[in-house]
């Protein structure tokens, strides 16, 4: 059985001339600090949907590689909208009811649903009404994760579930390290970051994936 750890990440050491922390018009300091966070913060991204659980270090187990309810499409690269319905409605109602039900997808999947029309010719996509309603695809709010795989054969390019039960367990965040004495010989100073974090779906009925047809390619 999946537990919930505090698996690590690591920025690697990124070494700066004296010369240049010394000298800067800008606090270099700060700007490495936040572009180090960008880097943890996509590296994280990447791992809680395309972690296999597996390897050495062990990645985090994520969405792709935890979500085992599928439901699959009649073409490889393409999606009709009775298939989102379909995905829609192989999840439990008690789930659908959550106020974190939602779909997953990146980008380019948007793009195509936003050109699509139900039976009726009515759009899949309503854009959102300020105060009133979030935009949403056949009534369901959606979020836009880029590390979600395009539609393909074998690809699980959507996700739809309570996303209240996939749960990241996050450890301070991010702890930034200066080392000083380390490139002291090279006049440069060395920053080191650190993360700790997990992610685990704790119930595999809530959230299931939209499948390309036929076999994903190596």
């Amino acid at each position: 059985m999946d537990s919930l750890g505090a698996l690590k990440m690591t920025s690697k050491i990124i070494r700066v001339s004296n010369e240049l922390l010394q000298d800067s018009a800008i606090d270099m300091e700060a700007y490495l600090a936040r572009r180090i966070a960008e880097r943890i913060g996509r590296g994280e991204a990447r791992y809680l949907i395309q972690g296999t659980g597996t390897g050495t270090p062990k990645q985090p187990k994520g969405l792709k590689a935890s979500v085992t309810g599928t439901t699959q499409t009649a073409a490889a690269g393409a999606v009709k909208w009775q298939e989102i319905l379909a995905l829609k409605h192989s999840i439990d109602p008690a789930y659908r009811r959550g106020p974190k039900f939602r779909l997953a997808f990146n980008d380019n999947t948007l793009k195509l649903i936003s050109e699509m029309e139900d039976g009726q010719g009515r759009p899949l996509w309503l854009p959102d009404i300020v105060g009133v309603a979030p935009a949403s695809v056949l009534n369901v709010p959606y979020v836009i994760d880029q590390e979600i795989d395009d539609i393909g054969a074998g690809k699980k390019f959507m996700f739809c579930g309570d996303f209240d039960r996939f749960i990241i367990r996050r450890v301070r965040y991010m702890i930034l390290k200066r080392l000083v004495e380390r490139y002291a010989e090279f006049d440069q100073t060395g920053f080191l970051a650190f993360h700790r974090f997990d992610c685990i779906l704790e119930d595999t009925s809530a959230i299931k994936a939209l499948v390309g047809k036929g076999s994903a390619s190596s």
